[in-house]
């Protein structure tokens, strides 16, 4: 008959002391995740789809990436200690041990904002929005830690009726379901009120209440104790999670080269004297205009009628006669835009003066 041998045990090594939560869990976190890939743990209700995707199209090939769901029951600072998640994304005010900045890093990604579960019959679905004080005489099925907005809205209700202790819950669900039977009320974040959404029950946000932070968390550990590419893969989830853009130094690059070639200068941009007298505005040598700065065909801009050299504004308008402004006709013939208006003449002719010959007075 064979027995199984258990391994001696050293006499000589000392027993392992009481510690606290944080500093227990330090002690069973693993050395650090492996280098080929990435797992992330998440609590119920917290939804990273998409950074997950972002990280599949930027890293899925040199770092996949595992995802890994968690239960009701299950803690997101256990994962980590169990060694099954190199990271993990957690609610602090459910697991207060993620704060131990001795124990782990924490950094906050988002917010989220409170509500309270009610039955869907329950007089305050008839409010938007259900302000603290009206929750201070209901039952609520959870710690006054956990809801302290709450709890100091509540305190001399409950000095004054002691409530019943609250039944066994093992997880959120249970508690749901004692909202579902009228037994009391629940504050959670929105996104767990929508994980646990029926057709009974209904939520209502809490319109004077602060908002919920949701964590990432990896374990502190010493100088030396996590590999470089690992530290970096690390930190390249925490830069997709708040938002870093792909590619950030490459983008750059093609941002330069895109502007670069956006400031090729085009046909005829600025290299003529006139300002909107030429083919185009700032090409060609336009009547009474300075050097101009414009570029591209103006729309409606006639061709250029000479090289006089005016101010750049447009010329005053002659009085009706048959003499001709100076500049009326251009070198084709036409008349460009500063021939008088009633001015006649033939083809080609110019008045010798600059102004137009005044009518003639009849009889």
């Amino acid at each position: 008959m064979e027995t199984s041998q258990t391994p001696p045990v050293d006499p000589a090594e000392p027993a392992a002391e009481p510690a606290e939560p944080a500093a227990e869990l330090a002690e069973r976190l693993p050395v650090g995740p492996a280098a080929e890939g990435l797992t992330v743990a998440f609590v119920p209700g917290i939804m990273p789809g998409k950074w997950f995707d972002r990280w599949d199209r930027r890293l899925g090939r040199t770092a996949p990436l595992t995802r890994l769901p968690l239960e009701d029951a299950e803690t997101g600072l256990g994962a980590l200690a169990d060694g099954v998640a190199h990271m993990v994304l957690l609610r602090p005010e459910e697991e207060p041990a993620a704060l131990d900045r001795e124990a782990f890093h924490a950094v906050e990604l988002y917010r989220e904002r409170q509500v309270v579960i009610l039955p869907a019959e329950h007089v305050l679905t008839l409010l938007d929005e259900v302000p603290v004080e009206e929750l201070a005489e209901e039952r609520m099925l959870q710690d006054p830690g956990s809801a302290p907005e709450w709890a100091e809205a509540s305190a001399a209700h409950r000095a004054a009726h002691p409530p019943r202790p609250l039944p066994e819950m093992r997880h959120l669900g249970d508690a749901v379901e004692l909202v579902a039977a009228g037994l009391g009320l629940l504050i959670v974040p929105m996104s767990l009120a929508r994980l646990h959404r029926r057709k009974d029950l209904t939520y209502r946000p809490l319109a004077d209440a602060g908002e919920r932070p949701v964590l990432v968390v990896w374990p502190r550990l010493g100088l030396g104790e996590r590999p470089e590419p690992d530290e970096a893969v690390l930190q390249e989830f925490v830069g997709i999670a708040r938002g870093r853009r792909e590619d950030s130094s490459r983008g750059e690059i093609a941002e330069v080269a895109g502007r670069a070639g956006a400031k090729a200068p085009a046909q005829g941009a600025g290299a003529g004297k006139g300002a909107g007298a030429g083919k185009s505005a700032g090409s060609g040598k336009g009547a009474g205009a300075r050097r101009g700065t414009g570029s591209g065909k103006a729309p409606g801009a006639a061709q250029g009628s000479g090289r006089s050299k005016g101010s750049g504004a447009s010329p005053k308008r002659p009085a009706p006669g048959r003499g001709k402004g100076p500049d009326s006709r251009s070198k084709t013939g036409r008349r460009g835009p500063s021939a008088g208006a009633g001015s006649a003449g033939k083809p080609g002719a110019s008045s010798r003066g600059s102004r137009s010959r005044p009518p003639r007075k009849r009889g």
